[in-house]
């Protein structure tokens, strides 16, 4: 390619990101059953073709190059892409309740209080899932094939600071957990004990505080916020909903955000959370974006929840509860810092090689390990995207240092304060972190996992 063609590429990158976020977006939305990928490549083939990446390369041009290699990676993979979503959409088993889809199969599990039927709901969720993961890991052994035929390496770097993680706020996790889950459900986690995923997942729903954080009251604290921090809303498309095929909770493709409340406090965390990753990634093109500044911004405002002024403001939690609502909301958040450092190691060991039956127990074993309870196998090719794992870990380090930051320069009540609204401004506009100013390691996953470990205590 000479140099004139080469300029082109990142409007070919833009316009392919995009299409492809808008289709994926729809179809996790639940518009969409039968999504189409394949053509959309097609349409923009130079944005996601190996001669591409090659000439970049030469050009000294490495940042754009890999973004390219990504594309054509799962340009290789978009008809098994193609498969596995439209088989999840229409994904049904036998549950308690007769036959069911797989999302309100997955959601009445979370908030099934009898632990027989909340068993039976996940039995048959794992069967509905069946189908579809079998095609899911099809298409991740093709895309860990492809993405080896053009150069990218699995990022072991980032999985010994995912390790790191797990180390830092192990004997805190189990502690608490252990303790939470006795005293909701009179269980045990293992191996002294049998809980599994749907246990723990119930227990992470925090439903004796639904009476605090009512669906009604979700929209207009994230309004308040956004407008306080003068965060444009405009700028993310949101599809709420609850559609058959729309999957649970919160989703973010690009600037497109989808969200099927699964009530409680969690909806309040992740959609803060998901909010900041659609922000940053609407304010800067698609070959552009800094996915780890979205991660970061989305951890920011998801610790919102962990501020006992803010949760005063916004859900009304006195001072005689907000000790105990900081505490399981922190231990949510750290069991998906947990869950995601585990995936993150496993999903890298498929990209050199690991499948079959061997990745599902090394997925089992690994998540299993690190949360505490029992995971099912079927689950791994759900997990198993190395890279989004990765900036999600390095963007909760990064935000774990920026919440630092914002309380430092504009005290703890920095979400009140004008000068924080900005600072986010400035680094939105940007598309970068602030160069941090701390020791070596200061950004790692482990910073993160430390601070909610501190809110544990």
């Amino acid at each position: 390619m000479d140099a004139a063609a080469l300029e082109t590429v990142p409007g070919e990158l833009d316009a392919l990101t995009q299409a492809l976020e808008s289709e994926r977006g729809r179809a996790i939305a639940g518009v969409e059953r039968e999504p189409t990928l394949a053509h959309l490549f097609a349409a923009r083939s130079t944005a996601a073709h190996r001669s591409t990446v090659l000439a970049l390369r030469e050009a000294g041009q490495t940042h754009l190059a890999d973004r390219v290699a990504a594309l054509r990676a799962e340009r290789a993979a978009a008809e098994h892409e193609e498969a596995w979503r439209a088989a999840e959409a229409s994904a049904q088993a036998i549950g308690p309740d007769g036959l069911a889809g797989l999302h309100a199969l997955e959601a009445a599990a979370l908030a099934e209080p009898d632990r027989v039927r909340r068993q039976a709901f996940a039995r048959a969720a794992a069967e509905a899932l069946a189908p579809a993961a079998s095609l899911r890991e099809a298409m991740a052994e093709v895309h860990a094939r492809a993405a080896a035929e053009v150069g990218l390496a699995p990022d072991w770097p980032a999985v010994v600071d995912g390790d790191a993680l797990l180390a830092e706020s192990d004997d805190a996790y189990r502690d608490v957990l252990a303790f939470r889950v006795r005293t909701e459900l009179s269980l045990a986690p293992v191996p002294a004990g049998d809980l599994t995923r749907a246990d723990l997942l119930h227990a992470l729903r925090l439903s004796r505080w639904d009476g605090l954080f009512r669906p009604a009251a979700l929209a207009a604290a994230v309004r308040a916020t956004a407008a306080g921090l003068r965060l444009d809303l405009d700028r993310v498309r949101v599809d709420q909903g609850s559609r058959p095929a729309q999957w649970p909770g919160v989703h973010v493709c690009g600037a497109r955000l989808s969200f099927r409340p699964r009530g409680g406090a969690g909806d309040w965390q992740e959609l803060l959370d998901g909010l900041g990753r659609a922000l940053a990634a609407a304010h800067a093109p698609p070959h552009r974006r800094d996915a780890v500044l979205g991660a970061a911004l989305g951890w920011l405002l998801g610790t919102l929840l962990l501020e006992p002024r803010w949760l005063k403001d916004h859900a009304e939690v006195e001072r005689k509860h907000a000790g105990d609502v900081v505490r399981e909301l922190a231990l949510r958040r750290l069991f998906a810092l947990r869950a995601g450092a585990a995936a993150q190691r496993v999903a890298t060991e498929v990209l050199r090689g690991l499948s079959g039956t061997a990745w599902r127990e090394a997925y089992r074993e690994a998540m299993t390990s690190a949360t505490g309870a029992i995971w099912e196998g079927v689950r791994a090719a759900r997990d198993s995207d190395a890279a989004a794992h990765r900036c999600a870990l390095a963007g909760a380090g990064a935000g774990a240092e920026l919440r630092d930051e914002v309380r430092e320069r504009f005290d703890e009540d920095w979400w009140r304060n004008p000068r924080s609204a900005e600072f986010l401004a400035a680094v939105l506009g940007a598309g970068a972190l602030p160069e941090g100013g701390g020791e070596a390691g200061a950004r790692a996953p482990a910073r993160a996992a430390h601070a909610l470990v501190e809110k544990l205590a």
